[in-house]
């Protein structure tokens, strides 16, 4: 694919306002790139994009002869290519403008003599979320799962791709999500998720109507990122559906035959035990073969292909594709049937792929767009022409303090244009350690508990890493990377060194250490059931510490004598903070709702989140053990992410929070 040409477009852009830009979709438009990049520039370059406050939130405009002008001294000033491969060369002429194709003043050059360039454009100036598009098969059509003007709840909505009013084809407070066209194109089918154990099979006429729930089945998926979808697709020939669902509670996704007409349910697919399983089903054209997404470990997973027969059986062997890339998700099949397009990189920083189903040749990156890409969808037009409809989601993560135990309002500690989450405090409140992907992938950095002097401590370019943990000394930091067997501990004691693994610690979730500094507690998953265990450091059995099946998350008072663990209650996914004595005793609930916590010495400071019809929250709160009060420190006007630490004198709190984030549909027309 070729290369996206940057600057400013020769062809005015549909619905601009004369002279000005109104928010970061239409910025990103005009200069021909994503939103993520337009955001670094602001933030970085000094692009000249003005901010406008209402209340809690707010806007963003710019002009465009200013960013003609900033476009022209950065070319000018020849700075460093972003992108390596790109060869674009700018000539002399006027600054920043683009004469027409006639016009000899300022040349583009991409390999060649210049010609038409297919761009990714955002497909709509709607706020909020949209993702999971879905192509009618005649390519007229999309459909998609957005979360509204109020950013309330999630419905399916229908749009033609050339204009027309937006239709919107759900209208209940519960999430609906992953739509699929029915082979003539007069359905659409999507989930509904009913509590946090079960999801809805419904089908409704894509002009609006009645809906009929065909089946109901285990949660297999959900609106999250870490598991991107799409979880329905509509077999060719109609007759069957195939849904990532569950079969019992603690086995793993797999993919689940569904009968349109009757909605028998049956299993398709068999992952095998110890992995998180199967997602992502895609009819090839004939509607032989079934391309999935098999997610093996956090942040590893395979593209897989089922050759099925007209009864929706296996026909034949399972075929795993070598794309060269930990993370390979979403999977969309090419018009001709011949290759794929999916979601590849790391679960962090994906961008879109191709590869051929035969796996001659290997994986090859889009160029010119795909970048933070997520769930392709293709489709041929009767005209002929071949559109490609993905999902753009980025953020910006940052670590925020808050003081505990004086007046002052919270501010920005450690910034990047990337993320940076999962803080943790050294004994000593000197150091704070966290995951940032600044460098391209997630790794650790550690800076100054001032967060001046951040310095990246591993370069293991790992699809993920688990959240970092100092040891009770102050020397070590624990963490947990993904294998074949799941994820495993390890730990370092200096910037740049080989770290060393713990043995018998495979599956491994969040960890904390034990207070002589000799052993981990961790959690370990064995299908979708959680429990605390101990290993030590130097090797040996580990230890079941909780003997239910949802502790999850320990961590240990600084005074060594509790371990604190969360546990999942209820159908809704709401999590209590439960303790109970290192020297023996029974467990104690302590906290309803925590969704994130860190213990210090006089209580735990914690984000209150109470999920269900009516959520509240999230919130962050402090509970003092001695009195048994808790005072409310503040709520999250912006998304809040991964990970809370506070010091240990309970002076501060670190929590993380999305300042800024996108989530778009992407329109390539003429995609080739």
């Amino acid at each position: 694919m070729a290369d996206r040409v940057f600057g400013p477009r020769s062809v005015p852009i549909k619905g601009l306002a004369e002279g000005r830009l109104q928010s970061w979709k239409e910025i990103a438009a005009y200069l021909g790139r994503d939103a993520r990049s337009v955001y670094r520039w602001e933030k970085t370059e000094r692009l000249p994009v003005y901010r406008l406050q209402h209340g809690k939130r707010g806007s963003v405009y710019a002009f465009k002869s200013e960013l003609d002008a900033w476009v022209a001294g950065r070319s000018a000033g020849s700075r460093p290519r972003e992108r390596r491969g790109r060869r674009i060369a700018w000539a002399a002429g006027a600054a920043g403008v683009l004469l027409l194709a006639g016009c000899a003043g300022l040349a583009f050059f991409w390999r060649g003599p210049s010609r038409d360039l297919p761009v990714a454009l955002p497909f709509s100036s709607s706020p909020g979320v949209e993702l999971q598009p879905a192509f009618s098969p005649d390519g007229r059509q999309v459909a998609f799962a957005w979360n509204g003007e109020g950013q309330q709840n999630f419905d399916i909505y229908v749009k033609l791709v050339g204009g027309g009013p937006l239709l919107q084809l759900t209208r209940d407070p519960a999430d609906e999500y992953s739509p699929t066209w029915s082979p003539d194109g007069a359905l659409v089918a999507f989930l509904r998720r009913k509590d946090a154990e079960r999801v809805t099979v419904l089908i409704a006429p894509a002009l609006g109507g009645a809906e009929r729930a065909v089946a109901e089945v285990a949660l297999g998926a959900s609106l999250d990122w870490l598991r991107p979808g799409p979880f329905l697709a509509w077999s060719r020939d109609g007759k069957w559906l195939v849904a990532s669902g569950r079969t019992e509670a603690s086995g793993a996704d797999r993919l689940l035959r569904i009968a349109a007409a009757t909605g028998a349910v049956s299993p398709l697919t068999a992952p095998p035990p110890g992995i998180y399983g199967d997602s992502g089903p895609a009819f090839s054209p004939d509607g032989g073969i079934l391309a999935f997404s098999r997610r093996v470990s956090w942040g590893v997973s395979e593209l897989c292909l089922l050759p099925v027969a007209r009864d929706l059986t296996p026909a034949g062997e399972m075929k795993r594709l070598d794309t060269g890339s930990a993370w390979n998700a979403s999977p969309a099949w090419s018009t001709d049937g011949k290759a794929l397009i999916f979601s590849s990189g790391s679960m962090s920083s994906p961008h879109l792929a191709t590869i051929r189903v035969s796996g001659r040749g290997g994986a090859t990156r889009l160029s010119g767009f795909g970048d933070y890409g997520w769930q392709p969808s293709l489709a041929r037009t009767r005209e002929g022409a071949l559109r490609l409809f993905y999902t753009e989601h980025f953020e910006s993560v940052n670590l925020w303090r808050q003081p505990l135990d004086r007046a002052g309002a919270a501010s920005e500690l450690i910034a990047s244009a990337r993320r940076s989450c999962d803080p943790d405090y050294s004994p000593d409140a000197d150091r704070i350690a966290f995951l940032s992907d600044r460098s391209g992938y997630f790794e650790i950095w550690v800076a100054g508990g001032d967060g001046a002097g951040a310095r990246q401590w591993t370069s293991l370019k790992q699809p993920s890493l688990g959240p970092p943990r100092w040891s009770p000394d102050g020397r070590r930091i624990a963490f947990t990377m993904p294998g074949r067997q799941g994820a495993s501990i390890y730990w370092i004691d200096a910037p740049t060194a080989a770290p060393r693994a713990v043995p018998d610690s495979s599956r491994s979730g969040h960890l904390a250490w034990a207070p002589d500094g000799r052993s981990i507690y961790f959690s370990a998953e064995h299908g979708r059931a959680t429990s605390i265990w101990s290993v030590p450091l130097t090797g040996g059995a580990a230890a079941q510490i909780t003997t239910d099946s949802a502790s999850r998350a320990p961590a240990v008072s600084p005074d060594g004598r509790f371990l604190f663990f969360l546990k999942l209650v209820g159908p809704d996914g709401a999590n209590d903070l439960y303790r109970v004595p290192l020297a023996g005793g029974a467990e104690e609930k302590v906290l309803a709702f925590v969704d994130a916590y860190s213990v210090c010495r006089a209580g735990v400071a914690y984000r209150y989140y109470r999920p269900g019809p009516n959520p509240d929250g999230p919130r962050l709160q402090f509970y003092r053990f001695e009195t048994g009060e808790t005072a409310y420190l503040g709520g999250t006007s912006k998304p809040p992410r991964y990970g809370l630490a506070v010091t240990p004198d309970c002076r501060d709190l670190l929590y993380s929070q999305a300042d800024y984030e996108v989530s778009d549909l992407m329109l390539v027309d003429g995609f080739k």
